[in-house]
């Protein structure tokens, strides 16, 4: 996994209301033009997908990925919903490699 591109992906999206509003009118087109950094074709996919317990899987950094994922989800779903949704995602990969 190219974490730090994942890493970096999420951190652009969570920093920028330009890129957020990009990233959430179309996840699959924004995740397939992005060159801000190494991806692999399965983390542009779980990025595509907005699919949180996969990224979570590779080792995406968690305080990132739980900004990320309540900046692009939120406004579609309420918070306490998602806060259950994300943790019944990660729970099935426990606690994986972070290290970079």
């Amino acid at each position: 996994m190219s974490r730090y591109g994942v890493n970096a992906f999420m951190r652009e999206v969570n920093m920028s209301p330009a890129c957020l509003a990009a990233y959430t009118g179309d996840p699959a087109a924004y995740a397939r033009d992005w060159a801000g950094g190494p991806l692999t074709e399965q983390e542009r996919a779980a990025l595509a997908e907005r699919d949180y317990g996969a990224l979570y899987g590779m080792g995406a950094h968690p305080y990132l990925l739980w900004s990320f994922t309540e900046a692009v989800w939120v406004p579609e779903i309420s918070r306490p919903e998602l806060v259950e949704r994300f943790r019944q995602a990660a729970a099935v990969h426990g606690y994986p490699d972070i290290s970079t």
